[in-house]
Order: structure tokens, then C-alpha cells, then sequence
């Protein structure tokens, strides 16, 4: 009798599969990837096995999960810079006026969720695994948070991608006064306790979600 299918081993098939032979990366035209119980068990031509289920993916590449260290997590504030320019002039770099007035913070914790669960959703769909998100700041009262960090995180576990999460913090800004001209203008008395708040994030979160959200790189 023929040996039944075991149940949940997936052949893929693609005209392109991004494979690991002899200690490097090779490309194999018209490969095949055989996964089962979340395991790849098989990666090159003539899969010898049995499978229970079939995907022929086309003209597609097939890879291991890319890895995203400028993974921008704030694409709608991104494409308010495209066209608007100077820079200085719409907004990529704050007035003076506006700091002398107080900074404000642009977007609600919720917004800020989404912002963060909305771009990780586009980076697994474009075959990104793992990220180190990155987000302007021209739109924050000051520096990030570990609330809004913690959502995050809770995204990405609930979504299965890897994360390099911490707040960003500043203890200093660029401005532009009315003549044109850009200097700096320092705050550590705003910025060092935002230091110590994403220390505090960055220590109890390292290793949760079954390893996949990551405060600080391995020794």
C-alpha cells in the first residue's frame, strides 16, 4: 500500500529559492522548500519524501526571513516629508517658535499602536523577520515611551515578528529660527530621565515572547 501523506509537511515550489550550501547563500532556479511542524526539512530539487499539501508559487522568490535594521515603523509621517520641501520650511525640523511655544505630542497612544502594528504587518508581508524599528521624531512632544514601546511589543509577539525594541530619548534638538537657520538646542533636564524610563523598558522586556522581542544585542 502507498504510505500515506504525513499530515502537515507543505511542498513549495518557485522559480527561484534562496538556499545555504558549503557555509554560503545560493540561489536554486526552480526549487522546492519542504516545511513541517514549523520546521524546514528541505530545500533543493527532487524533494525525495512524501507531502500532504502542494503550493506552487510561480515566478516568486522564496528566502529565509530578511532582516530590517532601518525598519522605518512611521510611514505615514515618511511620506509627509516627500514632497515637502525645504525641509526646514514644512516641518522636518522644528521652528523655534514652536519650541519656545511647547512641544506637543501629535499622535494618541492608540494611533501610535496601530502606527507601530501597521508597519510591522507590512514588513512580514515583504518577507522581513526580523526588524530594529526606527521613527522620526519631528512629530513627538520629546523623545519615545515605554507605553507605546510596550504595544509594540505585544504586536510584534501577537504577529510572530522578531523586534529589537528601546525608546528613543534625546537630551538635544535641531531648530530653525525665522532667518533660516538651523542650531541646536539642548534639554538634558527633558531627555535623562526619558534615558532612565527606556532603561527601565529595555530590562524586564529582553527575551519575552518566547525570545522573539529583543532590548539589547547578544554578548
Amino acid at each position: 500500500m502507498p504510505r500515506a501523506r504525513p499530515e502537515g509537511r507543505i511542498l513549495l515550489t518557485a522559480r527561484w529559492v534562496v538556499g545555504h550550501r558549503d557555509g554560503r547563500h545560493v540561489l536554486i532556479e526552480n526549487g522546492e522548500v519542504v516545511f513541517e511542524d514549523g520546521a524546514i526539512v528541505f530545500v533543493g530539487h527532487g524533494f525525495p519524501g512524501v507531502h500532504a499539501r502542494r503550493i506552487d508559487c510561480g515566478h516568486a522568490v522564496i528566502g529565509p526571513g530578511f532582516v530590517d535594521l532601518d525598519a522605518l515603523s512611521d510611514l505615514d509621517t515618511t511620506i509627509l516629508g516627500y514632497d515637502n520641501q525645504p525641509a526646514w520650511r514644512k516641518g522636518r525640523v522644528w521652528p523655534r517658535s514652536y519650541l519656545d511655544a511647547g512641544p506637543v505630542e501629535m499622535y494618541t497612544a492608540e494611533e501610535l499602536a496601530f502606527q507601530k502594528r501597521h508597519a510591522f504587518t507590512l514588513l512580514i508581508r515583504n518577507g522581513i523577520t526580523t526588524a530594529m524599528p526606527i521613527a522620526s521624531l519631528f512629530y513627538r512632544a520629546w523623545g519615545e515611551t515605554p507605553e507605546e514601546f510596550a504595544a509594540a511589543a505585544e504586536s510584534a509577539a501577537e504577529l510572530g515578528l522578531r523586534v529589537y525594541l528601546g525608546p528613543a530619548y534625546r537630551t538635544g534638538n535641531q531648530v530653525v529660527d525665522e532667518t533660516g537657520a538651523v542650531g541646536p538646542h539642548d534639554d538634558a533636564p527633558c531627555g535623562l530621565p526619558e534615558r532612565a524610563e527606556a532603561i527601565g523598558f529595555c530590562e524586564p522586556m529582553e527575551g519575552t515572547a518566547g525570545g522573539l522581542v529583543r532590548t539589547r544585542p547578544r554578548p
